[in-house]
């Protein structure tokens, strides 16, 4: 498993490119994609802000600051559309190479450092994000709640829609 920033970041922006073009594809039952790329990008976002980005940025001679900063209201946002988050990811990738270049000039032991900090702190996110998240309730338990809840037309929704309905209404 590489440690090095530099590899990670480049398996970093092809899952992130990964996930993207899972966004395009149609989305069959309780899976949401959009929220998958907003989370690992909000991750990513929190995770490299915390020691590389400032690493970088003493080494920099431009700094994509302006670019970062909309990159993470952009995933702070709870109604951010795939093709907002798609627009975001691709700045986010291509503001990166300035910080991949002034990392380059980084010790390797120093640029091990920060890859292992930064995989820790984007896992911890990832993992803080998934146990907060609805536990997955099978097809006829969102049914029944559904039902209780007074959702109409349930018996025609997958169960992502069952779940945004039972959401809307304010049920558990």
């Amino acid at each position: 498993m590489a440690v090095d920033i530099l590899l990670v970041f480049a398996s970093e922006h092809r899952r992130l490119r990964q996930l993207v073009a899972r966004c395009g594809r149609s989305s069959r039952g309780f899976h949401d994609p959009v929220r998958e790329l907003q989370l690992a990008l909000r991750a990513h976002v929190i995770a490299a802000s915390a020691e590389v980005y400032p690493a970088a940025a003493e080494r920099a001679s431009r700094w994509p600051g302006d670019v970062l900063a909309r990159v993470r209201r952009e995933v702070e946002d709870p109604r951010a559309s795939r093709s907002g988050l798609a627009g975001s990811t691709q700045s986010l990738i291509g503001a990166e190479q300035d910080v991949i270049d002034a990392l380059t000039g980084l010790e390797l032991t120093e640029r091990r450092r920060l890859g292992r900090v930064f995989r820790m702190r984007r896992d911890s996110l990832l993992r803080a994000s998934a146990t907060t998240s609805r536990r997955r309730r099978s097809q006829t338990e969102l049914y029944e709640t559904a039902r209780r809840a007074g959702v109409e037309h349930r018996s025609r929704m997958t169960q992502a829609e069952l779940q945004a309905a039972i959401d809307a209404r304010g049920g558990r």
